[in-house]
């Protein structure tokens, strides 16, 4: 064992000096690459603004570390805790998320030339896929979330990480010690966020189609492949295992019960079985047909189709005896990005569309591998043209929620100045607050939204038994602004009065009635 050990240290050493090499000699990808970073998530730090669920780490970060885990996200507090993150600061976690992404994207490329050998017609693929990865839209809907932005950012490093270390042992015969890391890092991804499933098996479905095409991997027979199929499955089965096992031994151990966040994304059983086959389908005609252009690109079938002519080309001139594991892998790549929406029935939030942001960027840069230089060179043309138009959605995604947090913090001065004067005219000096309706900010006409960007304090938990109130209360308290939560019957003794009272910001939208102040924010109740 002791020299299995020495074996094992010397191949990560080996490991280590090969990235540092590939890094030495591409010093032009990583230059482009940061200023492509710059230029995207440089408003995250230059910009001050925090979303929904933030307010909660501002305001009792061991309370937020909890809830992670009741729905079994213990990696996002391990992270946290490795980092000394022990008070939430954004600029902080944007930096680092910056950081943490753009080394993921490179670590990426790293890893083709090692699954693929090195080979000439890949030297635009290393320029086109970390640029085409990081500008991904569905990417600003999770980094929108500043209170773990950098946590998920890790989590997808950690992904390609641990298909790094499976590769080393399952194609090119390394130590089995290999597994070691690879499963705590797969483990970690998983209990960080659990759509990085479906980001695992995108990338060791990579793997293995590269692989395949190395004539270094001296893997010939049939039945040689079929173990490499075989022992893939078995230890991503493994890995969820232990990730479920990890995740009951925690909340155990802290006392902490589950919440049902996780199982309500499952619809297959709790809704009518066509209406889940229609979500499904719909986010099938999403991710392959572009019919969300500011998220999805229509680009994504057309990429698809020549990279996948290409590989099945390039596969088959290896004449190995595993080529029909090998179209079966490239079949799963295609279809990994809606595995999650077969998997729940119903389409995925776009901020766990992390399959799509892969496989689209690996698409879209593997057309640049065409053996005819001028086609090559249109597609890296195209790559360039995509990436670019991705970016500016993604820029405008990041405006909107600056856009979005500053009027609501405005509102939240404007109300606070009344709430006061109003408490104080009637002689109170502790009340209970209640906000009655909702308010939304206001956008012009082309401001680009998302599922979550562009979401108002004002209007979000709008359905709980006192509205947005609590929510709103939470955001405020982030500003300074000191407001007591009503208890259940105070917030319908409020909903029930403010019936009568005109809509904010009119005379009479904010009143005291038995000792709690009522706030009609719309209509709507």
């Amino acid at each position: 064992m002791r020299k299995e050990c020495s074996v094992f240290g010397t191949e990560i050493r080996k490991s280590a000096e090969r990235f540092f090499s590939f890094a030495k000699s591409h010093k032009g990808v990583i230059s482009i690459l940061a200023l492509w970073l710059l230029f995207l998530y440089g408003v995250r730090i230059f910009y001050y603004d925090i979303s929904i669920d933030s307010e909660a780490a501002l305001s009792s970060q061991q309370e937020l570390l909890d809830s992670w885990l009741t729905i079994d996200r213990f990696g996002l507090v391990f992270t946290k805790k490795l980092f000394f993150m022990s008070r939430f600061v954004p600029y902080v976690s944007n930096f680092l998320m910056i950081l943490a992404l753009g080394c993921s994207a490179f670590f990426f490329d790293f890893c083709v030339e090692e699954w693929r050998g090195k080979d000439s017609r890949y030297r635009m693929f290393f320029y086109i896929f970390p640029i085409a990865y990081v500008s991904a839209p569905c990417l600003a809907e999770q980094f929108f979330f500043t209170l773990q932005s950098f946590e998920i950012a890790w989590a997808g490093l950690l992904c390609m990480a641990a298909v790094y270390c499976f590769s080393r042992w399952l194609f090119y015969q390394k130590s089995f010690l290999w597994i070691i890391p690879g499963t705590v890092f797969m483990v970690w991804s998983f209990g960080s966020y659990q759509a990085f499933a479906s980001l695992f098996l995108s990338v060791a479905l990579v793997s293995f189609l590269l692989s395949y095409q190395n004539p270094s991997v001296r893997l010939q027979e049939k039945k040689s492949w079929l173990f490499c199929c075989l022992k893939y499955v078995t230890v991503f089965c493994v890995g969820l295992l232990l990730y479920v096992m990890a995740g009951k031994i925690i909340r155990l151990s802290s006392g902490i019960e589950a919440t049902d966040y996780v199982n309500n994304m499952y619809f297959w059983n709790s809704t009518d079985f066509r209406a889940s086959l229609r979500s499904v389908l719909s986010d099938c005609a999403r991710v392959y047909l572009g019919y969300w252009p500011e998220f999805f690109h229509w680009m994504f079938a057309p990429a698809m189709l020549i990279c996948s002519l290409l590989l099945l080309r390039r596969g088959r001139k290896m004449e190995r005896n595993g080529f029909p594991f090998y179209v079966a892998a490239l079949a799963l790549l295609v279809l990994s990005p809606v595995f999650l929406s077969f998997i729940s029935g119903s389409h995925q939030p776009l901020r766990g569309q992390f399959s799509y942001v892969f496989v689209f960027a690996f698409f879209l840069a593997g057309m640049t591998t065409l053996t005819r230089k001028s086609l090559a060179i249109l597609c890296c043309l195209a790559g360039v043209f995509v990436s670019l138009q991705q970016s500016q959605r993604m820029t405008q995604l990041f405006h909107t929620a600056f856009v979005t947090y500053n009027q609501d913090k405005a509102l939240a001065a404007s109300l606070y100045e009344r709430i006061s004067q109003t408490a104080a005219d009637a002689g109170l000096e502790e009340y209970p607050v209640v906000f009655v309706g909702t308010k939304s900010a206001n956008f012009t006409e082309d401001a680009r939204k998302g599922e979550m960007i562009g979401a108002s304090f004002f209007e979000w938990d709008a359905s709980s038994y006192c509205g947005s109130t609590n929510r709103i209360i939470d955001f405020c308290d982030t500003l300074g602004y000191d407001m007591e939560k009503p208890t259940q019957e105070q917030a319908s003794f409020a909903q029930a009065q403010a019936v009568s009272m005109p809509v904010w910001p009119a005379a009479g939208s904010v009143q005291q009635m038995n000792g709690i102040v009522i706030i009609k924010l719309s209509d709507a109740m």
